[in-house]
């Protein structure tokens, strides 16, 4: 539930915006104390400063909401690095990038990534792999076809999954990413 223009323009209505951000604000607050499951809408809409009503005009309930912040989170870490124009010119530093990336997020402190919302993440990867091949593709010569997003997303989610469950060799999965790269990619 995505009520985020005014009528018929195509703007971003202030209001809209406004009470978007503060519920985000809220939510983000409130998950550095407890997990998603224990968050009510009662208590967010207070954090918030808004009424539930308000809150269910936007939201389903507080999962929908989780969703929706969590992949904005996502978006917002991998827009954040700069290393992404390194996968033409660098694979193997580009991997070694990600391979650090990859490493850092989902301490423990980390409000939407943190062991205590593990159960409610399910999406994670889903969100993860398409922001970073989103972002690739934004800052790489690489044609967006079909077939070459399949081949990022089976790449990066591949990455992930190999950095996640066999860390024993970290140089070994950093030069399979980059020859991979350049094998998909660059030949």
């Amino acid at each position: 539930m995505n009520h985020s223009t005014s009528k018929g323009t195509g703007k971003s209505d202030l209001r809209i915006v406004k009470t978007k951000r503060a519920i985000m604000n809220a939510l983000t607050d409130l998950l550095k104390a407890k997990s998603i499951g224990k968050i009510t809408v009662t208590e967010l809409a207070q954090r918030a400063e808004i009424n539930k009503g308000t809150f269910y005009l936007h939201y389903q309930d507080i999962y929908d909401l989780y969703e929706e912040a969590l992949q904005h989170y996502l978006e917002s870490v991998i827009d954040g690095m700069d290393f992404f124009s390194l996968f033409s010119v660098d694979p193997d530093r580009f991997a070694r990038e990600l391979a650090g990336c990859i490493m850092k997020y989902g301490a423990q402190d980390d409000p939407f990534l943190g062991a205590q919302n593990a159960a409610f993440n399910k999406r994670v990867p889903v969100y993860l792999c398409s922001a970073v091949v989103k972002k690739i593709l934004e800052t790489n010569r690489i044609p967006e076809t079909g077939e070459a997003r399949t081949k990022l997303m089976a790449l990066v989610a591949g990455a992930g999954f190999v950095f996640h469950y066999q860390m024993e060799d970290k140089e070994a999965v950093i030069r399979g990413i980059a020859s991979a790269i350049r094998d998909g990619f660059l030949n």
